[in-house]
């Protein structure tokens, strides 16, 4: 059946959005390859601590991914295993109930893993090649797939075990065990790492030596420290090492897996007979439009009740909570002990910089699919006197709330702790609102031109080709917008280094008038093509 609905999706006018797809994820991979391979390939120039630092970037991304795919799998799970329309004609045939998980969990497994391995294989590609070793991307292909069956398996356990006891399970209480189960890794993962970034402050060569040995350290305990470690034994052409690694990432996704094989033998189809749906209580009543003042004002009324009862919406700030939550622990760990002018700017941009990332990616996952998620409401808002363009702001006005005080709490703590300078962290909070005003725009724009009324996963829509050029194009905004400040910063800090004092903001004063131009016009030309568009949106 899935092959004959892939065979489907080549016909007709599917292969022209085929093409659009490839396109797109071939230019999202193309550009995360040339970003990694310009890293690592500085770091390789660099001696001895090079590596260790390369080591870090590839063993942190997969410690991100690793929580990435836990979340992501939980998300989806209760309604693939459970909330399917399928599964009502599947339980009706002679099919046994343990081919019918197994499919399932096949499917769950692709729609969460997929992009997880669109960003994964460009970094690993990025580091083989820049040891000139890029063939060996194959043979690590087995090591990724055996890592991506270890949280699918985690998070499906979790279901499982929770769906038993209770039978009303939803993804809210799923996200909270997971949040719980997260949480105490992370603090182990921290606590279990010996080195804190000490650089010694002295020319003696045995301390310089101890700290470069407590540096290159690897956790022996967690998978991302595992996989770090079987890349570096194929660039070094170490059998024993990459087998020693490989084997014990296999043995533990193979002891999940008979953990998970029992327990779905035992109770799945029990726990799907009992399965209470309740009923879909709408959020949208009457007297949103009735008695009241402003429609807008009821959305935004309305959008955060169901905000705060859908795991759907807040389940992407808990992810992103416990990131910031690593990652603000991390720069704790890490004393600071340049002053310079040069190191605190740069330091302060490329911070400014992972924010605005993770901001874009949140976005695509909850800003993108917010239109295509009132599709048991829609037809309520079609029938009443409610104006499209309200909806939209409605839409626009709520994210860009949410994402400003994300940004502003992540942006001063950090930028703070990193650079204890006010001015500069008062010029990168003022970036950020800005990027992530416009990055929700262009996702709620986006999510208005590629409305996806059929489908209720929010992570399924996000994953289709209006969600990678959502993405493509947000991505793209921010990398010009801090190249506008390439200039200015560069002069800024050649008057440094001579020993002439200026004012940062007097430098970079015309670029945040580009900056702020260009944001302006991507934002009025997006709002504008929106509010158009939605117009037609259901007709």
């Amino acid at each position: 059946m899935r092959l004959l609905r892939l065979k489907g999706f080549f016909k007709g006018e599917s292969r022209f959005k085929f093409f659009v797809y490839l396109s797109v994820i071939l230019i999202f991979f193309a550009g995360t390859y040339l970003f990694f391979y310009r890293v690592f390939s500085f770091l390789r120039g660099i001696e001895d601590i090079g590596e260790i630092i390369s080591g870090k970037i590839i063993s942190y991304s997969f410690f991100v991914f690793f929580f990435m795919l836990l979340f992501s799998n939980g998300i989806t799970s209760i309604s693939t295993f459970y909330r399917s329309k399928e599964l009502d004609f599947l339980f009706s045939t002679p099919i046994t109930s343990m081919k019918i998980f197994f499919l399932k969990l096949m499917d769950n497994i692709f729609f969460s893993s997929w992009a997880t391995m669109i960003g994964a294989l460009p970094i690993i590609l990025a580091y083989l090649n820049s040891y000139r070793k890029p063939f060996l991307i194959i043979p690590v292909i087995f090591p990724i797939f055996f890592f991506i069956l270890i949280p699918a398996f985690i998070s499906i356990i979790f279901l499982l075990i929770l769906k038993r006891y209770n039978p009303r399970l939803t993804v809210k209480k799923l996200a909270f065990f997971l949040f719980i189960f997260s949480s105490v890794v992370i603090y182990l993962y921290i606590r279990t790492n010996p080195y804190s970034f000490r650089i010694p402050l002295s020319y003696d060569l045995n301390a310089i030596n101890r700290f470069l040995d407590s540096f290159r350290f690897t956790n022996p305990y967690f998978p991302n420290e595992w996989f770090y470690n079987i890349l570096l034994s194929l660039v070094q052409n170490n059998i024993i090492d990459f087998l020693r690694y490989f084997s014990t990432l296999v043995l533990l996704s193979i002891a999940t897996f008979i953990i998970l094989y029992i327990v779905s033998s035992k109770w799945y189809k029990i726990s799907w007979l009992s399965d209470e749906i309740q009923g879909s209580n709408p959020f949208i009543k009457t007297r949103f439009f009735l008695k009241s003042p402003s429609h807008l004002l009821n959305l935004l009324t309305k959008d955060i009740r169901i905000f705060v009862r859908s795991p759907s919406q807040w389940i992407q700030f808990l992810i992103f909570f416990i990131l910031l939550i690593f990652y603000i622990a991390s720069l704790r760990r890490t004393p600071l002990y340049f002053k310079d002018p040069f190191w605190l700017t740069i330091t302060s941009l490329i911070n400014t910089a992972f924010v605005s990332y993770i901001n874009a990616t949140l976005s695509l996952r909850y800003v993108f699919p917010a239109l295509s998620l009132e599709t048991p409401y829609f037809w309520i808002y079609k029938s009443s006197p409610l104006k499209p363009k309200t909806l939209y702001n409605s839409k626009i006005i709520f994210h860009i709330f949410l994402t400003s005080l994300i940004v502003i709490l992540v942006l001063s703590l950090s930028n703070i702790r990193l650079t204890n300078n006010l001015s500069i962290t008062l010029l990168t909070i003022i970036i950020g609102i800005v990027i992530s005003i416009t990055i929700v725009i262009i996702n709620g724009s986006f999510g208005v031109f590629f409305v996806e009324f059929n489908e209720t996963n929010p992570a399924k829509i996000a994953s289709g080709p209006g969600g990678l050029l959502t993405a493509i194009f947000s991505l793209f905004y921010i990398g010009i917008s801090l190249l506008i400040f390439f200039q200015p910063l560069s002069k800024y800090i050649r008057y440094i280094l001579q020993g002439i004092s200026l004012n940062l903001f007097f430098i970079i004063r015309n670029s945040l008038i580009i900056f702020l131009f260009f944001s302006l016009i991507i934002d009025f030309f997006f709002i504008f093509y929106g509010m158009k568009r939605i117009k037609y949106v259901g007709k």
